[in-house]
């Protein structure tokens, strides 16, 4: 299984509304496959973290990985 955390505003796009679920490993699956899953790829999402680090679209996900979504966000 992978998990997928959705933060903040992004937890309107969790199917369940709690702000996280459990979706079923396939060999192959890359964050970027998962956003257009959860029809994500609109650019709302700002900051993917794999296992607490910063990743990106194309890095490829293993059994056990926990995604985390945050929305653009800015300050200054």
């Amino acid at each position: 299984m992978i998990t997928v955390k959705f933060h903040t505003s992004l937890k309107r796009y969790c199917p369940h509304g709690d702000g996280s679920l459990q979706l079923q490993y396939k060999e192959g699956l890359t964050v970027k496959k998962i956003l257009e899953q959860l029809n994500l790829n609109n650019g709302a999402v700002g900051l993917v973290l794999v296992n607490g680090k910063i990743a990106s679209g194309e890095i490829q996900l293993m059994r056990g990985d926990c995604i985390e979504l945050f929305p653009i966000f800015g300050g200054g």
